[in-house]
């Protein structure tokens, strides 16, 4: 089985990007989830810090979008 994506570029260059790029953001959530189940098994959970986790969920992000 194939499949072919088309893009119209430069008009659909957002979309391109997301479908070319989908793989590296998998690779990402799999990271946060990784960080979140760590904090959760090694930190009192009252105490987490909500401005780390979101720094943290886009320091990956951003790092696998490069």
């Amino acid at each position: 089985m194939k499949a072919i994506l088309e893009y119209n570029l430069p008009e659909d260059e957002e979309m391109f990007d997301l479908s070319y790029k989908g793989p590296e953001l998998k690779w990402a959530i799999d990271e946060f989830d990784e960080f979140l189940r760590q904090k959760i098994k090694y930190t009192d959970q009252k105490t987490i810090d909500l401005e780390e986790v979101r720094a943290k969920l886009w320091e990956i992000v951003n790092g696998r979008m490069e």
